[in-house]
């Protein structure tokens, strides 16, 4: 039996964008395997992608890593945020980091700020790859 997609919803969608250039294989063992411990076995969601904007190239051909993003799909984006802003500074997260969610149809973001988070600023950066 096949398995039945759900529809995308974007009110229990959170990007995590690093200002890092963390690799993919360190982005995995550092953020997106602790995220899934704390919120799978709660049945809160899973970390659904993951990926890396690179910047120019270089003059030797190779292009950094500008900063690095996690996805994550849930069932309660606000309870899944509240641990995350418990969680990511435990990680080492760079200051700057950002949670990016909608609410209500707004576009708004969480940003890392070393003692603290901002919460709920307004966002007007875009997913890289779902412009949401």
């Amino acid at each position: 039996m096949a398995e039945q997609e759900t529809e995308f919803d974007v009110e229990q969608f959170i990007y995590i964008k690093i200002p890092a250039p963390i690799q993919p294989l360190d982005r995995g063992h550092l953020f997106e395997d602790p995220i899934d411990a704390a919120i799978e076995p709660r049945d809160l969601g899973h970390v659904s992608g993951g990926g890396s904007l690179l910047g120019d190239a270089r003059s030797d051909g190779s292009r950094p890593i500008e900063f690095c993003g996690i996805d994550i799909d849930t069932t309660d984006r606000t309870e899944v945020l509240r641990i995350l802003r418990d969680l990511l500074p435990k990680l080492g997260i760079p200051l700057d980091t950002e949670l990016h969610y909608t609410t209500g149809g707004l576009k708004l973001q969480d940003r890392f700020m070393g003692a603290d988070w901002a919460i709920g600023e307004p966002r007007e950066f875009l997913h890289p790859g779902f412009d949401i």
